[in-house]
């Protein structure tokens, strides 16, 4: 199942997705990002930092109002987090309006969390395991099947609050009941559908999506009949969505030992600690871990852009201890077991030669070329490399490769173009000086550079250009002192806001119009002269042969005109 998608049209190529995924699950594909669902964490990170929206979450909305209609019992499992990502006064408030958009009734997740922490409590006092690792986020229980597997045995064997409260909800209303479950992450969607629970919960709806439904059914928490919970106040389990909050209900319990505590939010810490776990630093540590940062209030489908997590927490610690910081009864019994296991994918790593190749298809041939600079997402030409070779990266996903490419080829089209190329700017400072400029103004480009070009040539075309915001085309200019003549060309770049000039030298051409010309006009004053010559010996000739002057001059007239234009038209 992909919980998150891509629309290609959005995706723009920044590699942003890369490089905020901690664990590199995002490979790109023909300049598109794509996730790979077997080894994503659904942290949701890449969902919030998108620059162009393009990632989506497959939604059960459409699946929950099915649900409604088909006239069954749906009741929805509100996680604690509800009261820091909505904005109403009363969380009676809340119920009533999730009843008038066709709920049976509205239930705290929390109910479920007191038996959690019980079985957390349970395994501190048997003390047969080196660490105990919270089980509630179902990001950081991927992040350990996935990538730290060899911690397996030290997660705790028990379900999650979500799934224990569905197990008593359904035990309680019957085993037709539907359960839909309303949180901030995206991750429960993929909970709810894992094979060894998913007949518990029935739908998962982020926060974000209840606030878009009730906004297309209009429904408002202040306009809402007030409705009460199906379950008692849930008091210190309602902590369960912010730091420290899964240690502060076992103190409530009491009777810890001698375990030391341990509150770890945010993905990077979370990959610290395991990493840490791994070294063994750590032994007899109880270990709430959260993938969001600060916990729950902070998830990816909190729907809370106007409510900072800080407001959040302290919204939801006064609920916690509004009744009393004392622990709620637990009058069913549940299974409560979850077995975790080794999920992990066994990637193929190229040996060294293989990753020199790689990165030498990019200019990266000695260790000073590996920059390292991440803009690929990845920390290291090197990981890059790697992920080239797995196929998750594509070949020229390196932005300074890129970049002194398109250099190179621009210099190089600067360079062996015969046209000479001025680029300026509004104030005619030469930004751009090709080879041809150089040959033909007698100046380096070195040079050029410092100058205006007001004091090579005459500007007032440009100036045209950059008033009128119009290009001039093919214009005729013969510079003088520089013994050029030139068809010109001044193009507007309004996104730079530059002139750029493209100069076609037809001096040689123009030389050969009049040279042409010359000759042409050469022939026909020598063609005159032999007229004229032959005129007098006409008129000597005519009369002696008695032929008149004028008939001879139209014969000879013939004659030039057959030598002159009939040439010029071959």
């Amino acid at each position: 199942m992909s919980i998150i998608g891509l629309q290609k049209a959005n995706c723009k190529n920044c590699y942003k997705c890369v490089k905020v995924c901690p664990v590199k699950s995002i490979k790109v594909e023909n300049e598109q990002a794509k996730i790979i669902d077997r080894d994503c964490i659904l942290c949701g990170t890449c969902l919030e930092q998108c620059p162009q929206n393009a990632k989506t979450v497959a939604s059960d909305v459409e699946l929950v109002k099915k649900m409604l209609k088909s006239g069954d019992r749906v009741i929805l499992s509100a996680a604690p987090s509800y009261f820091g990502c909505f904005d109403f006064e009363d969380a009676k408030q809340f119920a009533g309006a999730m009843k008038a958009l066709g709920f049976y009734g509205v239930s705290e997740t929390s109910e479920g969390a007191a038996y959690v922490t019980a079985e957390y409590h349970r395994l501190m006092k048997e003390n047969q395991m080196k660490n105990i690792i919270s089980t509630c986020c179902p990001s950081v229980n991927r992040l350990v099947e996935l990538y730290y597997p060899t911690l397996v045995d030290q997660m705790a064997p028990v379900i999650s609050p979500m799934v224990a409260h569905a197990r008593l909800l359904k035990q309680s209303y019957g085993p037709n009941t539907r359960v839909v479950f309303a949180g901030p992450c995206i991750a429960k969607k993929d909970e709810a559908a894992d094979i060894r629970h998913n007949n518990e919960v029935d739908a998962v709806l982020t926060f974000e999506e209840l606030q878009e439904w009730m906004k297309e059914e209009h429904v408002a928490f202040a306009k809402a009949e007030p409705s009460s919970f199906l379950n008692a106040s849930s008091k210190i389990l309602r902590m369960y969505p912010i730091a420290d909050g899964i240690l502060a209900s076992l103190s409530a319990m009491e009777d810890t030992g001698d375990w030391k505590m341990l509150s770890v939010s945010g993905s990077g810490a979370c990959i610290d600690l395991c990493r840490a776990m791994e070294r063994g630093e750590l032994d007899h540590c109880f270990i709430e871990i959260n993938m969001c940062r600060d916990g729950c209030i902070n998830g990816p489908g909190s729907g809370t852009d106007t409510v900072s997590r800080f407001a959040s927490r302290v919204r939801i610690q006064d609920y916690a201890y509004a009744d009393a910081d004392e622990y709620p009864n637990m009058p069913e019994q549940i299974p409560m077991t979850m077995q975790f296991v080794d999920r992990s994918s066994k990637e193929d790593i190229p040996d060294e030669d293989t990753i020199h190749a790689i990165l030498a298809k990019i200019g990266k041939v000695t260790l000073d070329d590996e920059l390292n600079c991440g803009s690929c997402g990845y920390p290291t030409c090197r990981d890059k490399a790697i992920a080239v070779y797995q196929g998750k990266a594509e070949l020229h996903m390196c932005m300074p490769y890129m970049k002194e490419r398109a250099e190179s080829l621009s210099n190089c089209v600067l360079t062996e173009t015969p046209n000479i190329t001025i680029i300026v700017d509004s104030d005619m400072n030469i930004i751009e000086f090709n080879t041809a400029a150089e040959r033909a103004f007698h100046i380096s480009r070195h040079e050029a550079l410092q100058k205006c070009l007001y004091e090579l040539i005459d500007t007032s075309d440009f100036q045209f250009v950059f008033d009128s915001k119009q290009s001039i085309s093919d214009k005729k200019i013969t510079y003088k002192e520089y013994g050029i003549i030139v068809e010109e060309t001044i193009v507007y770049i309004a996104k730079e806001n530059v002139a750029m000039a493209i100069f076609r030298d037809i001096t040689k051409e123009e030389t050969n119009i009049e040279n042409q010309y010359k000759l042409r006009a050469e022939t026909m004053e020598m063609a005159q002269k032999v007229i004229d010559k032959q005129m007098i010996a006409a008129q000597q000739i005519a009369s002696l042969l008695g032929e008149t002057t004028a008939e001879t001059k139209t014969t000879l007239t013939k004659l030039k005109n057959m030598i002159v234009f009939d040439e010029n038209d071959n």
